[in-house]
């Protein structure tokens, strides 16, 4: 039998899922339906039968904590951040992924284009090399390199790069809630990228104007949420 009160179990169990809890902390929660729907949850965990009454009254006062401490908690922190951000929407981008051994030379070329293009971003892994470029670019990089040096090319991308306050280095999440925004709306990303306080988003143009809109209303949802006040009482 876990030696765990069920308070403990009940904010463990709410704690694993950020959405119910910031649904909690903002008291947008029907609580009577949450308790049934963890119920099975918590027995699990408490190795013994529990009320919904008793689930029910540990949700109120873990909600209650989460309200008196709103400030502080993790999804706030991330709504701030995303409220505070800018989005900007580069067209005319080519992406291409080549061979590591071509590095050499990629590098030298690259520095030829060094404040004559206006977007250049190369990142270096284990086993190859990926350069963005705009796209009026590309073709003197692929003929300096030659064709056996690339393994795959995207032409006609974009680039939505979100920037952010320098919050964002200590705020965990922040590319998870962007990336799970996109995906849960169909959204492809070719290529990501973290650079101190930019987030920088790779995708087909079709799907970066979509993207555009998306993230768009996420920072004004942000920004009006940040804004409400907590709802006093039982949602439910």
């Amino acid at each position: 039998m876990s030696g765990q009160s069920l308070s403990e179990i009940v904010r463990r169990i709410v704690d694993a899922d950020p959405c119910v809890q910031d649904c909690l902390a903002r008291g947008l929660v029907n609580y009577s339906e949450l308790a049934r729907r963890i119920k099975p949850l918590v027995e699990d965990e408490a190795g013994r039968e529990a009320t919904l009454e008793a689930i029910k009254a540990a949700l109120l006062r873990y909600s209650q904590k989460l309200r008196e401490q709103a400030p502080q908690t993790p999804q706030r922190r991330l709504l701030e951040v995303l409220a505070r951000s800018a989005l900007e929407l580069r067209t005319g981008v080519t992406v291409a992924t080549v061979r590591l051994h071509a590095l050499p030379k990629l590098a030298e070329v690259v520095s030829e284009l060094v404040g004559r293009t206006r977007l250049l971003f190369l990142m270096q892994s284990i086993s190859s090399v990926t350069v963005t470029v705009s796209s009026e670019y590309f073709d003197y990089i692929y003929e300096r390199l030659g064709a056996d040096s690339f393994i795959e090319v995207y032409r006609d991308q974009a680039v939505l790069v979100i920037v952010s306050p320098h919050d964002i280095v200590e705020v965990p999440g922040f590319i998870a809630h962007v990336t799970g925004i996109l995906a849960n709306n169909g959204i492809n990303i070719t290529q990501i990228e973290s650079v101190y306080t930019d987030t920088i988003l790779i995708m087909k143009l079709d799907d970066a104007l979509k993207a555009f809109q998306l993230l768009r209303e996420a920072i004004e949802v942000a920004k009006r949420s940040l804004e409400e006040r907590p709802p006093q009482g039982e949602a439910g």
